[in-house]
């Protein structure tokens, strides 16, 4: 099937949102879960900004004190563990386009995910049957390695998404004129 230069052009800029839309989210999402303790105890609309966003993340996130580092005697917003995933989900959007073109459909092969996933949950379950008690090094790490890989299955996929959606309604429209 042979792309046209307008339709690639479409595409290209459809790909381009879908990946600076990530890194956005990701890099705002991330400074969020630094905030959250920066402003925690300075009173007034900082304190309640605080107290917001240690709620927003609460949805996701246990935020246990003892599982979770600190910044001047706060918790961050979330977990160590949680903390390195959205640290690595950023770095992977950020160095997704030195492996990939920004309007790739292609996801790498998913024994990748399913390993990184499996150190994950090998690491949650070894701790909670007692086997092994996990550490601030062994969440942080399996955290980030889920996180990392993220991007460049989710990328890929939201951008064949929107490539789907936007030639279904580009036919639609060509079947009304």
């Amino acid at each position: 099937m042979n792309i046209s230069p307008h339709n690639h052009h479409i595409e290209m800029n459809l790909a381009k949102k879908v990946y600076f839309t990530f890194l956005i989210t990701s890099f705002i999402w991330c400074i969020l879960i630094i905030l959250a303790p920066v402003f925690a105890g300075n009173g007034g609309t900082e304190e309640n900004f605080s107290r917001f966003i240690y709620i927003f993340f609460s949805s996701v996130c246990h935020q246990e004190d003892g599982r979770s580092f600190h910044i001047a005697g706060h918790i961050l917003g979330v977990c160590s563990r949680c903390l390195w995933v959205y640290i690595g989900f950023f770095i992977g959007i950020s160095l997704y386009p030195l492996k990939y073109k920004l309007n790739n459909t292609d996801s790498p092969n998913l024994w990748i995910l399913f390993s990184v996933s499996f150190l994950m949950f090998l690491d949650v379950f070894l701790d909670m049957t007692g086997i092994f008690i996990n550490t601030f090094f062994s969440r942080s790490v399996t955290g980030f390695l889920v996180g990392f890989t993220l991007p460049f299955y989710l990328i890929p996929g939201f951008v064949k998404f929107f490539y789907e959606i936007n030639s279904f309604l580009r036919n639609k429209m060509s079947y009304k004129n």
